[in-house]
């Protein structure tokens, strides 16, 4: 389910037997190991929205501006509130710390960029250097594992995606979940500018190579960034340690 429907937070397995004998039979469940240990911005837990765009040709395309969703209460796993621990902006939204840190509980790549700078001057962090590069790893290696799936669906055919992730207190990147339906609303000014951007953008690359039109609804392509095409481009980086640990000094053996 999207919008944060459904998922609960459990710190024991009493819990999570509880949780589950709870529901329905036959009910299907996602279980993921909690983050203990998360990077936090100002005290509060945050995760990274992105979209990507998928066409009927198996292209692969990330958009550059993704954005930071946080959390209105400071961290703590003493709680399970959720108010602490999950950030969809469809939930926060309803809280009532909504907007008291950040306009509609969102910021842009630049905002984080400036707080790495001035609170980790010591490690040298770079969001475009150090996080999108694992965030864009892990965007193909979904796309490869549903590759066949995609090769037999129609022509003319296209998916926007919202990929979350988080980053932990080592600066290593987490892949959290894939929407299929990923929010589209305005929280604040600066999701109010990007979010047309990229709707243009988006349906030039799926639209115009079927309609081409003259002039051409977005003349050039400059923010979404192609990922992978099968025998064309595959962005993949070759795997090693320290693409998990881009922070050479937070590595462990």
């Amino acid at each position: 389910m999207s919008i944060g429907r459904g998922i609960e937070v459990c710190k024991n397995l009493r819990e999570i037997k509880q949780c589950i004998f709870s529901r329905t039979d036959c009910s299907q469940w996602v279980v993921q190991k909690y983050i203990e240990r998360p990077l936090l911005y100002r005290g509060r837990k945050f995760d990274i929205r992105v979209w990507v765009l998928v066409t009927d040709k198996c292209e692969v395309f990330y958009y550059g501006e993704g954005y930071i969703r946080t959390a209105s209460i400071d961290f703590t796993t003493d709680s399970n509130q959720s108010y602490i621990h999950l950030t969809n902006n469809c939930l926060q939204q309803f809280g009532n710390g909504y907007g008291k840190y950040e306009d509609g509980n969102t910021l842009s790549f630049e905002e984080l960029q400036k707080y790495f700078d001035s609170h980790y001057t010591d490690k040298g962090i770079s969001v475009k250097e150090h996080i999108v590069p694992r965030i864009t790893d892990l965007i193909i290696d979904t796309i490869l594992a549903l590759h066949l799936d995609l090769k037999r669906q129609e022509r003319n055919f296209f998916e926007l995606l919202g990929y979350d992730f988080m980053v932990d207190e080592d600066f290593r990147v987490w892949l959290i979940e894939v929407n299929s339906n990923p929010y589209l609303g305005i929280p604040n000014e600066f999701i109010k500018d990007t979010l047309p951007a990229m709707l243009d953008e988006m349906f030039s690359i799926v639209l115009d190579s079927v309609c081409p039109c003259n002039p051409p609804t977005c003349p050039y392509i400059s923010t979404f960034e192609l990922l992978y095409s099968p025998g064309v481009r595959n962005a993949r980086r070759v795997y090693s340690k320290e693409l998990l640990y881009p922070i050479k000094s937070c590595q462990q053996e």
